[in-house]
């Protein structure tokens, strides 16, 4: 999240808003009475990984960076409660010393855990969900400014729609998520040929605790990844200001991408088959054991911004195999690989994994480059294969798209309306998605 002046903007740049307030409630009784009296709609900013305006408002942006840390700790239910903006790279200093660790996370771990949780975050595994999914109760401030607890046991239904709301129930403060014992992981790449990864998919998938892979469309190999637990030796686990830095330190290997990124544009038909070959080059490396913290995330050095739609898994090669095709085709300059996971099936009303196993497949673009053609051309063809968007990502989805899209479409939007009956938790654009 950047802040200057009264002007905000998301971590790639590409949304930008200026509120008539940033607020820092210092609890949840000031947090309550800052909504319920609020002018224009409310929105909560958390780190700004978004890539979609989910924060964007000329109303009252909140900061929750307050709401931070291990509030409680329940080890018989495997449940630790940790505060709503707390950063995802501080999780594992609060959880290492109990013992525990969360179950799964995401690539990126700059995002709050209430982002991660309100917009669906989730990593790779074939029979593992979303962030959404691990959360097992949270606390919510409605636009009435009542405090509501939802959990499977009390408010149900709120709970099942809001694990994954986009904020638009009200605002968490804190949330509890599954965890268990602390664990290791060794993380390998490897390189297959196009038709041996496709072969072999199946089998990876389920063989690996972890695994996804990465498609440079102008090359001939994929470059594989798996994550697998283990008993080995691992370095001391890094603190939680380590953490923060080392995914903001550069590197020599993502200074060597900026140049690429930055250079391919003035020279793609002599650049792009060979730094495609070069970057896949750069991603291999065998056997590096770390606690799943570190295992997990990918250091955001470099900007940019991504689209990615989650499609059945029994779709998912093909609709890989035909973006692939097709930036190839129209000879779209980008300099990022297709990126291809697995995601369990779940029953949170607008999941983009709502009963059913996803394949979630992403595209990226460099900060400084225009995204359009890329992901114009890519979103057309999750909609032939019945995408639905991870919502923190861009995506054009309509009213009358995710209706169809989402079985619990219709429920969802009334129960947002029973919740916020004015509206103040919608912008423009979720307002267009979820009309009232």
């Amino acid at each position: 999240m950047i802040i200057g002046g009264d002007r905000w903007s998301n971590w790639s740049g590409s949304v930008v808003c200026k509120p008539r307030k940033i607020v820092r409630p210092p609890d949840e009784v000031d947090l309550a009475a800052t909504v319920r009296c609020a002018e224009g709609n409310v929105r909560a900013a958390g780190n700004g990984m978004s890539f979609s305006p989910l924060c964007d408002t000329g109303g009252t942006l909140i900061d929750l960076s307050v709401f931070n840390g291990l509030t409680g700790f329940d080890a018989g239910k495997s449940v630790a409660t940790i505060g709503a903006g707390t950063p995802m790279w501080e999780i594992a200093s609060l959880l290492h010393p109990e013992g525990y660790a969360l179950n799964t996370m995401g690539d990126n771990d700059r995002e709050t855990v209430s982002g991660a949780v309100s917009s669906g975050t989730h990593g790779s595994g074939w029979n593992l969900g979303s962030l959404s999914s691990e959360a097992a109760a949270f606390n919510l401030v409605l636009a009435s400014g009542e405090v509501l607890r939802c959990a499977g046991d009390e408010n149900p239904e709120i709970f099942a729609a809001g694990r994954t709301a986009l904020g638009l129930f009200g605002m968490m403060t804190e949330i509890g998520m599954m965890v268990r014992p602390r664990y290791k992981l060794v993380k390998t790449y490897f390189v297959h040929s196009i038709d041996e990864t496709f072969r072999q998919l199946d089998g990876m998938m389920q063989a690996n605790r972890h695994f996804e892979f990465f498609w440079y469309p102008y090359d001939d190999q994929i470059v594989c990844k798996s994550l697998n637990e283990t008993n080995a030796r691992a370095p001391e686990p890094r603190s939680a200001p380590a953490m923060r830095a080392r995914g903001e330190r550069p590197t020599p290997k993502t200074l060597l991408q900026r140049t690429i990124y930055e250079a391919l544009p003035f020279a793609p038909h002599l650049m792009l088959q060979p730094s495609h070959r070069l970057l896949s080059v750069l991603r291999k490396s065998f056997g590096r054991v770390r606690w799943s913290n570190e295992a997990f995330p990918s250091p955001r050095i470099v900007r940019f911004n991504e689209m990615e739609y989650s499609v059945p898994y029994e779709k998912g090669a093909d609709a890989v195999r035909e973006i692939a095709e097709a930036i190839r085709k129209k000879k779209i300059v980008t300099a990022y690989p297709i990126v291809f996971r697995t995601v369990a099936a779940d029953d949170i009303w607008m999941s983009p994994h709502y009963g059913r196993r996803s394949a979630a497949i992403s595209v990226h673009q460099y900060h400084r480059q225009n995204p359009r053609e890329l992901f114009e051309t890519c979103e057309a063809i999750f909609r032939a294969y019945g995408g639905r968007p991870h919502w923190g990502k861009v995506h054009t989805l309509t009213a009358a798209e995710a209706a169809k899209l989402y079985p619990k479409y219709d429920d969802f939007r009334a129960l947002r309306k029973k919740l916020d009956p004015t509206g103040k938790f919608l912008n423009r654009h979720l307002g267009a998605i979820f009309p009232e």
